[in-house]
C-alpha cells in the first residue's frame, strides 16, 4: 500500500456504494486498495452480480441492502458501520468508473489535523464525453448551495468526497437518494463544517456505453424538492436568528 501522508491510514475507510456496477466495481476496489487498507462496499440491492462472492477471497468488507434504497441510504449504512469500527474519516467514490482511485492521494493529506471539513473532489470537465446534463446539473447545484449557505464551491455534485465520521454522525439527514449529496453539504455547512475542494480527473464513456443508476426525471425531482426544503429552512434560520442547525 502506498504511503501518502503522516495520518494513520487505518483511521480512513473508503466507501464504494454499488448498484448494478458489476462490470466496474472490482477494478475500482482494486485501485482504492492501493492507497487504503479499509475498503467497504455497500451493495444497494444489486441484481447483476453477487458481490459477496466477488470479494469472498479478499479482506474487502461487503454490506448488502436486500433492496435498492438509494445512494444516500448506502452512505448512511457505511457511516454507521465505520463509526462502530472506530473509523475517523470516510472517503466515498463511485463504482461506475467515473472517478480515478489514484486521486485518493490528493485527499488524504488534507485530512491530517482537520476533522471538521467535508472535502469534495472538483471534477475536471475539460475532458471527452461529459454529458450536457452533468454540466447543467453542476451549475444548478452550485447555485442552490450558494443560496442555502452563502458558500461557493466548484462542484456540489461530485460523489468523490471525504467526510469526518464523528461530525457527520451528529447531523440528521432526510435524503435517501442523490438528493443526499446536496443535503449533506448544506446541513454540514450549517453545522459549522468547512467545505473544501480538491481538483480530480473524471472519465465518461461514449454515450452508448454509459451505465448510470441516475433516473433523470425522478432523481431531478427529488433533488429539486430537497433544495426547496433547504431554502425554506434557510429562510426560517434567518427569520429566527438561528445560526447553526443539525436537524
Amino acid at each position: 500500500m502506498e504511503q501518502t501522508d503522516h495520518i494513520n491510514s487505518d483511521s480512513i475507510w473508503c466507501v464504494i456504494p454499488v448498484y448494478n456496477n458489476g462490470n466496474t466495481v472490482k477494478s475500482i476496489v482494486t485501485g482504492c486498495r492501493l492507497y487504503l487498507k479499509n475498503i467497504l462496499v455497500v451493495d444497494d440491492g444489486s441484481t447483476d452480480t453477487d458481490l459477496f462472492r466477488l470479494f469472498q477471497d479478499t479482506d474487502i468488507k461487503v454490506i448488502r441492502h436486500e433492496r435498492n434504497l438509494g445512494k444516500g441510504r448506502a452512505i448512511i449504512t457505511a457511516l454507521k458501520f465505520i463509526a462502530e469500527n472506530g473509523g475517523l474519516f470516510m472517503i466515498t467514490i463511485d463504482a461506475d468508473g467515473q472517478h480515478y482511485p489514484e486521486d485518493i492521494k490528493k485527499i488524504i493529506p488534507l485530512l491530517s489535523g482537520d476533522d471538521s471539513s467535508i472535502i469534495i473532489g472538483c471534477r475536471n470537465f475539460e475532458t471527452n464525453n461529459v454529458p450536457a446534463s452533468s454540466r447543467f446539473g453542476r451549475k444548478f447545484a452550485n447555485f442552490w448551495l450558494r443560496v442555502e449557505t452563502g458558500i461557493s464551491i466548484g462542484d456540489c455534485q461530485s460523489g468523490f468526497r471525504a467526510y469526518p465520521v464523528k461530525h457527520l454522525s451528529m447531523i440528521k439527514m432526510y435524503g435517501a437518494h442523490y438528493d443526499f449529496e446536496a443535503e449533506i453539504l448544506a446541513r454540514g455547512a450549517w453545522a459549522g463544517l468547512k467545505l473544501k475542494t480538491v481538483p480530480i480527473e473524471v472519465w465518461y464513456p461514449e454515450p452508448q456505453s454509459r451505465v448510470s443508476s441516475f433516473k433523470p426525471f425522478l432523481d431531478n425531482f427529488r433533488i429539486s424538492v430537497m433544495h426547496a426544503r433547504l431554502v425554506a429552512r434557510r429562510l426560517l434560520q434567518k427569520i429566527g436568528g438561528v445560526t447553526r442547525e443539525n436537524g
